[in-house]
């Protein structure tokens, strides 16, 4: 069935009303007839089964008639914090990373960063990748859109240390730890908050890989001997996390 996502939470006979493109797209776009089904996503982890009573001028008019707790969703919640990369590659990013399971970006300015964006600017970009997060969370049946946060320079990230069980920081010149290893030396919980760093095209400076581990604990991790590209590491990070937690279909240890 068609995925759409609400603003609400609701319950078992209710109604709710689609506007807007969402409308658009269920009325003229698939063609959904009176008594059609489709799946309502509430933003909170809770997938809905919903039937098209009517289309009125603006707005189509459903009743939900099931209501159950997402199975799609990481229990694990694994943002990126991702060093702004050239042209369209943070929308790459943005939609593989959806695909797979992760919780949101959070834009990174750092030493090494080639493009520059004026605040106009950044307001544009975040809200065009929360566009494909949107895209893609509809697309690979997700429960919950990931959330696109404010662009944050790494000269102040003080804040990530309070919201974040464990800070990771992916770096080349690291040779020791691995994703593995730290799984293996910790006892993560099932629903840890884990934040990924991930440098621009230049990567980050050893003066800010310091400033990550005094600043919030990070732990600096290393994806191998072969060094990937900036739109590869998170991806490969995030694919290697979620799977350390069975969250791609594999049991748990």
């Amino acid at each position: 069935m068609h995925r759409f996502f609400i603003d609400q939470s609701t319950e078992i006979g209710k109604k709710v009303f689609i506007s807007g493109n969402d409308y658009n797209h269920l009325k003229n776009s698939l063609r959904l007839d009176l008594g059609d089904r489709v799946i309502l996503s509430d933003g909170n982890g809770f997938d809905l089964e919903a039937e098209i009573i009517t289309y009125q001028t603006e707005s189509a008019e459903l009743k939900i008639l099931t209501k159950e707790k997402s199975k799609v969703e990481p229990k694990i919640k694994v943002w990126l914090a991702q060093g702004l990369p050239k042209k369209s590659k943070m929308d790459l990013i943005v939609e593989k990373a959806t695909e797979i399971g992760f919780s949101g970006l959070i834009p990174l300015e750092s030493k090494r960063t080639i493009v520059k964006y004026n605040q106009k600017k950044k307001a544009k970009k975040r809200s065009r990748w929360q566009r494909v997060a949107e895209a893609a969370a509809k697309q690979s049946g997700r429960a919950v859109i990931p959330k696109i946060k404010n662009f944050c320079n790494s000269n102040n990230i003080k804040s990530f240390k309070e919201k974040f069980d464990y800070v990771l920081v992916l770096w080349e010149d690291e040779k020791k730890t691995t994703i593995k290893s730290f799984f293996k030396e910790n006892e993560i919980a099932a629903e840890a908050k884990i934040l990924l760093i991930i440098g621009p095209e230049g990567g980050f400076s050893e003066a800010e890989v310091n400033r990550f581990e005094q600043k919030l604990e990070a732990e600096i991790i290393t994806l191998g001997p072969r060094i990937l590209r900036t739109e590869t590491a998170g991806i490969v990070a995030l694919t290697a996390i979620l799977s350390e937690k069975g969250e791609l279909g594999d049991e748990n240890d």
